[in-house]
């Protein structure tokens, strides 16, 4: 699993329902608002690099995107605790 990291702006007045989009795509671990240049800042997970470029396009496209940050990629080192009520990550 990769992760990647990137900042996104939109448009004025559409923050709010571009966050409460981006909280229910899968493929979005977190979303964070910003203050300043951009608007949010994300965490995505997918399997290969590739497939945060499309995903970064489809965001772009949808949700009133004006400017996207580079995406940043990490592998995914954590276990997420699976089967515990409030996973704890516990990174090697």
């Amino acid at each position: 699993m990769l992760i990647g990291f990137t900042m996104i702006k939109v448009s004025p007045g559409q923050e709010g329902s571009v966050y409460a989009n981006l909280q229910k795509r899968p493929e979005i671990r977190d979303v964070y608002r910003l203050f300043g240049e951009y608007s949010f800042f994300l965490v995505m997970q997918a399997e290969e690099r590739n497939a945060f470029s499309r995903m970064l396009g489809e965001i772009t496209t949808r949700e009133n995107v004006i400017k996207a940050g580079p995406v940043l990629f990490s592998r995914d080192k954590c276990d997420r605790g699976a089967g515990r009520p409030d996973p704890v990550p516990v990174c090697s």
